[in-house]
């Protein structure tokens, strides 16, 4: 992934995932389809790191007919030109895509080491506390050291609480659905996805709001055993205001907290009644539908408009499968020698400093059966003046020999891929050359 692919994908996983927590946050949190927003949460942050990776884009032939975009041309494919910054004086030279990649792997590194203490700092807390083995779940008393929690199969039981009989049948419940229900694993593939995704504000949003759907499948399931009637469950919510209250600030980092997420909206959800309205649910498809065009078109990359159009009149709109005898620069040479001149009349562009990159720009032209260079086209741009610089070169070609097919001269079409790269020479005060190795970000086939 080179420098602009990364912001790229940084910005373009943002705007995913941002439209993703606005269907949330307006059609479905105030919903208790619970089961549904906790996958509809998830998937939303595996989408938002993925989906810009994937391979996916418009068929190239929905953009026009061949290289060219012109029909009834032949089209040939000259080897890749390539072309370098030129010399730079000190300081002068920042490499921005070489700063994004440190800046992004830092964030990622320090929200690693951030997850790997707070589980450190669960195992230290826990390890040696006694535990009783239960089917499907191992209880850890914690005489009142730890809060009523659970990670993972373990259930964390504070038997200090001072709770009636069916007050700690519900809070085991409670916690028995963390377990059984895999809460746990939610929430560290979602750690993993912000470690990541760090700099992209909606997936925290999307693990605050996963934390609290947990505890609304987790209350479901303490109430459901009891057939909850009112007065069941107001008890119930009577029993998280006190648990808040007795123990209020008093909190284990990734274990899921009877006394602590958000209890008042949890009490709200428990005592809401409206029917759940389905028709919600199915904003997802139409959702998906629009990002996955979103990314195609992204990375569709659909013929860019030359900087510098051509003055000559189109090409007469025969169509040829092949040509015989190609067209050639005075005294021959072949494509090596078309390309060879083109380069000739290249340069880097006078872009600032902090603008400066690399990539493959790809340029049709066509040579007439008159010989003469039209229809100068960029197929796929690095930016204004990047292209400005090569049809600029392109348009400098002298007239070729033309081509022939039957013996009669035709019109052919040519595509050049332009490498640039940027690899400065830089001077130091004394105005000799220093050497400066490791800045050239060169990937073979970026941009294509």
């Amino acid at each position: 992934m080179n420098q602009l692919s990364l912001f790229n994908w940084m910005l373009l996983s943002t705007v995913l995932l941002g439209l993703w927590w606005a269907c949330y946050r307006l059609a479905l949190r105030q919903e208790r389809s619970f089961a549904y927003n906790r996958g509809f949460l998830v998937l939303g942050a595996v989408l938002a790191a993925g989906l810009p990776l994937l391979p996916l884009a418009w068929p190239a032939s929905w953009w026009g007919t061949g290289p060219a975009g012109l029909s009834g041309m032949v089209s040939v494919v000259l080897p890749a030109a390539e072309v370098s910054a030129g010399n730079m004086p000190v300081g002068a030279a920042i490499n921005w895509g070489f700063w994004l990649r440190i800046g992004y792997l830092t964030g990622v590194v320090l929200m690693l080491v951030r997850l790997a203490s707070e589980l450190a700092r669960l195992w230290l807390a826990a390890r040696r506390l006694p535990r009783t083995l239960h089917p499907g779940y191992t209880l850890v008393e914690t005489h009142g050291r730890l809060p009523t929690s659970s990670f993972g199969s373990v259930i964390f039981w504070d038997e200090t609480l001072p709770l009636s009989a069916s007050e700690a049948r519900q809070v085991l419940h409670h916690e028995l659905a963390h377990v059984r229900q895999g809460h746990t694993y939610d929430r560290l593939l979602l750690e993993l996805l912000r470690a990541a995704l760090w700099f992209n504000p909606f997936v925290h949003l999307c693990s605050r709001a996963l934390t609290l759907t947990h505890e609304y499948l987790a209350d479901a399931a303490a109430l459901l055993p009891e057939q909850s009637t009112p007065a069941l469950s107001a008890s119930y919510t009577h029993l998280l205001a006190r648990q808040v209250a007795s123990r209020l600030g008093f909190s284990v980092p990734l274990a899921h907290s009877f006394s602590h997420s958000q209890t008042l909206r949890r009490i709200a959800m428990i005592q809401k009644t409206t029917p759940i309205r389905r028709w919600k649910q199915w904003l997802a498809l139409p959702l998906l539908g629009v990002l996955l065009v979103a990314v195609a078109c992204e990375k569709a990359a659909p013929p860019a408009a030359p900087a510098v159009a051509a003055t000559s009149p189109p090409p007469p709109p025969a169509v040829y499968e092949s040509v015989e005898q190609m067209p050639e620069l005075p005294g021959g040479g072949g494509p090596e020698a078309i390309v060879n001149e083109i380069q000739q009349h290249l340069a880097y562009p006078d872009v600032p400093p902090g603008s400066r990159t690399d990539g493959n720009t790809f340029v049709s032209f066509i040579v007439t059966e008159k010989g003469e260079v039209q229809a100068v086209k960029v197929l796929k741009s690095l930016g204004p003046q990047y292209d400005a610089a090569v049809v600029a070169a392109i348009q400098k070609l002298p007239a070729f020999v033309p081509g022939r097919k039957g013996g009669k001269p035709v019109a052919v079409s040519y595509t050049v891929p332009i490498r640039f790269l940027w690899k400065p020479t830089v001077r130091a005060a004394n105005g000799l050359p220093l050497s400066w190795h490791g800045w050239t970000m060169e990937s073979p086939g970026a941009g294509c």
